[in-house]
């Protein structure tokens, strides 16, 4: 099993790609010979401009801007998300206390007795009836 090795590594992806390049490299060049040869003209490889230090370093300063701009925005964001979330619960503490002060009168006025200790009926049907108008089931 010589020369079967791992088809899926990183060296072997490696390998592969630098071979292409190589290949690729050895056509043009064979490519631009027969060129010369026959006697066309060989057009000159352009040179890559590299960027000056000013636009590489003003690049970089744009880039750090961004970051601070976007690292602001994020900030902000989770600023204003946590004002929200706090309001929620702050209201939700509200809507709470209310339940429970209407829970509490409610249960008062279904407590009450006679003076024989019997407990009222009319609260009690009271009670039954605003239970029975808030039921959207029952009202159309």
């Amino acid at each position: 099993m010589v020369g079967v090795g791992k088809k899926f590594t990183k060296e072997s992806k490696v390998r592969e790609i630098q071979k292409n390049l190589h290949k690729r490299a050895k056509l043009k060049r064979q490519y631009l010979k027969t060129l010369e040869q026959e006697g066309y003209e060989v057009p000159e490889e352009q040179k890559r401009q590299k960027p000056s230090f000013e636009q590489r370093k003003g690049e970089k300063k744009q880039k750090v801007d961004e970051k601070k701009e976007h690292a602001r925005r994020r900030k902000r964001e989770q600023k204003e998300e946590m004002e929200a979330k706090r309001q929620r619960e702050l209201d939700e503490l509200e809507r709470a206390k209310v339940r429970q002060v209407e829970r509490e009168r409610r249960n008062k006025r279904i407590q009450q007795k006679t003076r024989s200790g019997q407990p009222k009926m009319g609260p009690r049907i009271n009670d039954l009836l605003d239970k029975i108008q808030k039921d959207t089931t029952y009202t159309s």
